[in-house]
C-alpha cells in the first residue's frame, strides 16, 4: 500500500498555514482547474482507496470526519500554502 508520505493532505496545509479547518480545501477548489488530477493532485474514494485513507486517519495526516481524501503534489500545496498566507483563511 503506497503511505502517499510525499503528497500534502488538506489538513496538513491547515495546520502549516495556521488556517482554521476547510480553508485548504476552499482554495484547492478555487485553484483546482489549473491542475491535472492524477499529476498535481489526487483523490482517494471511500470505497477504493479505504486502506489507505484510514492508514492516513491512524496517522493523524486527515481529519477525523474526512470521506474523500484530496492529496496534494508538492507545487500544488506549495502554492495553496501560499495563497492561504497570503490571503488569509478567508482565501476560497
Amino acid at each position: 500500500m503506497n503511505d502517499y508520505r510525499d503528497w500534502r493532505t488538506l489538513r496538513e496545509i491547515d495546520l502549516a498555514s495556521g488556517s482554521a479547518k476547510g480553508a485548504a480545501f476552499r482554495c484547492f477548489r478555487a485553484l483546482e482547474a489549473q491542475w491535472r488530477a492524477g499529476i498535481d493532485y489526487r483523490v482517494l474514494h471511500h470505497v477504493e482507496d479505504r486502506a489507505a485513507i484510514a492508514a492516513l486517519r491512524a496517522a493523524g495526516r486527515i481529519y477525523a470526519g474526512s470521506v474523500n481524501v484530496v492529496l496534494l503534489g508538492e507545487s500544488a500545496a506549495s502554492q495553496i500554502l501560499e495563497a492561504l498566507r497570503r490571503h488569509g483563511s478567508a482565501q476560497g
